[in-house]
């Protein structure tokens, strides 16, 4: 895994106005209530929005965040207290840490964020960016122009950024093979329509994602078919913005840390216990130390 695809996960949208549907988007939206009423199932309006929060999350603290500007400077500070080699890396590193970039709620949501996650698997940036933007201009909805005429979807000046993500009420109700021809692959496709289900059936939402603690998080998105480890910790560490999260399976971590602490990197070695017990000195900000571990790996890279 390289740091280039581990950002590449929390793609940022501009803030926009309320979208205004397509032609397109209105036929997805009239699939959505044939399908349902085909299969007999009730009307997506009677669809919960979320689950309910447990009473034990709700009364407990909110996990930690890097979101504010305050929580990334402690742990700058707090790095480079406890790992003085981690923090001449971070005084030579000009690059702002990403975790700590603000992001847009109102379009960049944990079901968006999963679904590109899904999208951008094991595909070069430009390839998976163009499968994204075929997805957006046939299921997505444009988001309305400050001022000037309608636009149309179809027009190639359009980016992704301006259209806003389908609702997974409209992707749980998509065909597999509606999919596949903006250029998604089968399990591509079954793996987003299972995010999808979650959401949209209360299983998983926005609040209750946010309100669990990490280990939660991992368990409830590595439950669902096509997401795993690493790809619930890029979720953790930039979407959630938790700061003690170790993905102990990128490889360029793995060789970045044996680098940083003199240790040997073999085909099975250093173990998932043995990365946990080097990053113990990072605690609680292994999710910072990562970061600049991944800057690492690049000027390992350049110098090999």
């Amino acid at each position: 895994m390289t740091s280039r695809r581990s950002a590449r996960l929390l793609a940022k949208a501009a803030p926009a106005s309320p979208p205004r549907a397509g032609p397109a988007a209105a036929a997805a939206n009239g699939r959505v209530a044939k399908k349902a009423k085909a299969r007999g199932d009730k009307p997506a309006a009677s669809a919960p929005a979320s689950i309910a929060i447990p009473a034990a999350l709700l009364s407990a603290s909110p996990p930690a965040t890097l979101a504010d500007h305050n929580a990334m400077a402690t742990a700058i500070r707090h790095l480079k207290e406890v790992d003085p080699r981690l923090g001449r890396l971070i005084d030579n590193t000009t690059e702002t840490c990403s975790m700590s970039l603000p992001r847009d709620k109102s379009t960049d949501t944990s079901f968006v964020s999963l679904c590109q996650s899904v999208i951008f698997q094991q595909l070069a940036g430009k390839a998976a960016q163009a499968i994204l933007l075929r997805f957006l201009r046939r299921f997505g909805t444009l988001k309305d122009a400050a001022a000037g005429p309608p636009r149309d979807r179809d027009d190639p000046s359009l980016g992704r950024d301006d259209f806003i993500f389908p609702t997974p009420t409209v992707v749980a109700t998509l065909d597999v093979d509606e999919m596949k021809a903006v250029g998604l692959g089968q399990r591509k496709a079954e793996y987003i329509s299972a995010v999808a289900e979650r959401f949209n059936d209360g299983t998983l939402s926005e609040e209750l994602l946010a309100s669990m603690p990490d280990d939660e998080v991992s368990r409830a998105l590595v439950a669902i078919r096509g997401i795993g480890q690493w790809t619930a910790d890029m979720f953790l560490m930039f979407h959630l913005k938790r700061p003690n999260v170790l993905p102990t399976l990128d490889l360029a971590v793995r060789k970045a840390m044996c680098h940083h602490f003199g240790v040997p990197f073999g085909k099975k070695t250093p173990t998932h216990e043995q990365l946990v017990e080097l990053g113990r000195v990072w605690e609680p900000y292994r999710s910072v130390a990562t970061w600049y571990m991944w800057r690492l790996s690049n000027t390992i890279t350049q110098k090999s």
